[in-house]
């Protein structure tokens, strides 16, 4: 046999040893989308197939982006929940207002 044919035979025992020995995929059940809401409510979708946050990019001044990093490392949680969390403090805070801008929109 000639020198190139041995080294491409010597190849093929590699790729086949290496596939042998790969695992096969994982394969998750599908998900409801009534599990997919409850997950996105409990924010718990990470590493699930098909649930997913949703998301919006933003940009920050940099006094608020400083404020944001320094704030929710004192108290312990990601910048994602720091600024959910003041979110959620605002709309609570605002409640009247925002059901009035909801009964204006149901009119028109």
């Amino acid at each position: 046999m000639a020198k190139k044919q041995q080294e491409i035979q010597g190849m093929e025992k590699v790729i086949t040893s290496f596939s042998k020995s790969a695992r096969p995929k994982k394969q998750q059940p599908p998900t409801s989308e009534a599990e997919k809401e409850a997950r996105k409510a409990a924010g718990k979708t990470s590493g699930r197939t098909g649930c997913y946050m949703d998301r919006i990019n933003m940009a920050f001044t940099v006094e608020n982006y400083q404020f944001i990093k320094r704030f929710s490392k004192l108290r312990g949680e990601n910048m994602t929940n720091f600024v959910n969390h003041i979110i959620e403090e605002y709309r609570a805070q605002h409640t009247k207002e925002f059901e009035a801008f909801e009964k204006f929109i149901s009119k028109t």
